[in-house]
């Protein structure tokens, strides 16, 4: 009995040493308040929402629905957010986002990288017109394509025929040479045998 009350007490001391260490290695966080929070969905799905934390950060975003009811509806977002980085400066961003792709400005990203993206968005959008000519287009290109290798495949298919002939003509050429070699031995014999009798006469 002795022997399980001190075994009992090795373990609950080992257990406690445990929690012990996992209490003081855990950080603690400091609890980010929420200052201001709004959202507004419709039913036609824009939307509005915006948010404020007692750490400066923020963000806000805006949605609306455009070309409603034609196969060219989509939404037109607009927004920004802010935050303090680890260094204690504030990044400031904002973008835009719909058909033509995203657009961000602000102090964290290089304005080449805005200036591209915003010169991207202002291009035209081809009208479907000049989609259905651009998709043909690309179909008469893969018909194209897919000729040479056609072409090809024939070719290769011939080259591997005419080493194939080649090889079989070789086989056959050895298998002649090899006949001849045998047709040349037979004679031979003979020939010795005669002169062999020839000299048993003599003696």
């Amino acid at each position: 009995m002795f022997k399980f009350i001190c075994l009992f007490a090795l373990i609950s001391a080992a257990f406690a040493a445990s929690i012990g260490n996992v209490e003081s290695t855990t950080e603690k966080r400091e609890i980010i308040p929420l200052l201001k929070y709004e959202r507004e969905n419709n039913p036609d799905g824009s939307f509005k929402f915006s948010y404020e934390g007692g750490d400066q950060s923020f963000r806000e975003e805006t949605a609306h629905v455009v070309d409603a009811g034609t196969e060219d509806e989509a939404l037109e977002v607009s927004g920004s957010y802010r935050y303090i980085d680890e260094e204690g400066r504030t990044v400031e961003v904002h973008y835009t986002a719909g058909k033509n792709g995203f657009v961000p400005v602000g102090t964290n990203i290089l304005s080449e990288i805005s200036a591209a993206a915003k010169a991207a968005a202002d291009l035209p959008r081809p009208s479907e017109e000049e989609l259905k000519r651009k998709s043909r287009s690309n179909n008469v290109e893969e018909i194209k394509v897919e000729e040479p290798q056609v072409e090809e495949h024939k070719v290769e298919e011939e080259h591997k025929a005419e080493e194939e002939h080649k090889a079989e003509e070789e086989h056959k050429a050895e298998e002649e040479h090899k006949v001849e070699e045998v047709k040349v031995e037979v004679v031979e014999i003979p020939a010795v045998e005669m002169h062999e009798e020839t000299k048993t006469e003599t003696a």
